[in-house]
């Protein structure tokens, strides 16, 4: 028997395990988390794929010994790992439990701060504003290669369109709750909007476009001084609409520019390709140029605007380039 045999009787396939679609977005996402080593990446993608998808805040049981047999690395790495990764904010590592019949210390619950859910995509965050906003995802989420996911197909479970928009907190109006917490109680609310209503007029235009000048005022004062433009006789109707358009578009670009971040981070030195897999586009390490190959030739271009790629990748259009596909297309 050869050396090499010897090594292959040695190995040992690992238990198989079904994890949701969403645990292996987020796994795939720890993997190419910015700012941290490769290996400590690994060990954060390995802790995730013990979270619930149901609760990724809930504890978790890491056995420090098969973290290191999965990641290969050490017990002493993965213990450093685990220390800066709960330095960096991304878990808390609660205390310890006796798991072992010599009593030593061998497994801690770890659970994943509000930040990693965040960033691994599996809750969406909110953008703070002056007024509430709809989430937006912070991940781009991607369809991968076929060696990352074991043939799983990992799509995002959508909202149905049906499904009704929640547009109430605590039974006021989402967009007037916050004058609560200028001293305007919820009874005080109402009556304002009867008020406006009254006068042919929606309290929350009236808001959104005095909203300035409200900062400063609480409770009497701030009651007050919405009674007196809601019995006025100007029209808020339309400034609020160009106000609403003015936010949306703000919005908008805001999350074009934290997108576009995202993207040059995750796809950076990388391979993508169409569905058709009859073109290339090759992303630099700096992510400032591509190369476009296909059967007829290639060309390079700076990479200035990336919301096409964005886009397709969002769609379907854009997946990550098998080495098959690299080689059949780049060598020709």
């Amino acid at each position: 028997m050869t050396i090499n045999d010897q090594v292959v009787d040695e190995l040992v396939p690992s238990k198989p395990r079904n994890l949701p679609n969403r645990i292996l977005r987020a796994i795939d996402n720890a993997l190419h988390l910015g700012g941290l080593p490769r290996s400590m990446r690994a060990t954060l993608g390995d802790i995730v794929r013990f979270v619930p998808q149901s609760n990724p805040l809930e504890s978790v049981f890491a056995h420090k010994k098969k973290i290191a047999e999965r990641t290969g690395a050490s017990e002493r790495t993965v213990y450093r790992h685990l220390q800066s990764l709960e330095d960096k904010g991304l878990i808390e590592i609660q205390e310890q439990e006796r798991k072992s019949r010599s009593g030593r210390f061998s497994v801690a619950r770890i659970r994943l701060t509000r930040q990693a859910v965040e960033l691994l995509g599996l809750v969406q965050i909110e953008i703070q504003a002056p007024y509430p906003v709809t989430p937006i995802s912070k991940v781009i989420h991607t369809q991968p290669s076929d060696n990352l996911s074991d043939r799983h197909t990992l799509t995002e479970p959508t909202i149905s369109k049906n499904q009704p928009v929640q547009q109430t907190k605590n039974g006021l109006p989402i967009d007037l709750h916050w004058l609560t917490g200028q001293g305007v109680s919820k009874y005080g609310i109402f009556k304002l909007m009867r008020l406006a209503k009254e006068n042919n007029k929606l309290l929350s235009d009236v808001v959104l476009v005095t909203q300035n000048y409200l900062q400063d005022k609480r409770g009497g004062a701030l009651y007050g001084y919405l009674a007196t433009i809601c019995q006025g006789k100007s029209d808020f109707s339309y400034a609020a609409k160009l106000e609403r358009e003015r936010i949306e578009e703000g919005k908008a670009a805001r999350i074009l520019k934290e997108k576009t971040s995202l993207f040059r981070e995750r796809f950076r030195n990388t391979t993508l390709t169409n569905r058709a897999q009859n073109k290339l586009f090759v992303i630099d390490s700096k992510a400032k140029f591509v190369q476009v190959f296909t059967a007829k030739g290639c060309g390079s271009m700076p990479l200035n605007d990336v919301r096409e790629f964005i886009e397709g990748i969002e769609t379907g259009k854009l997946v990550l380039a098998t080495l098959a596909t690299e080689n059949r297309l780049m060598n020709r």
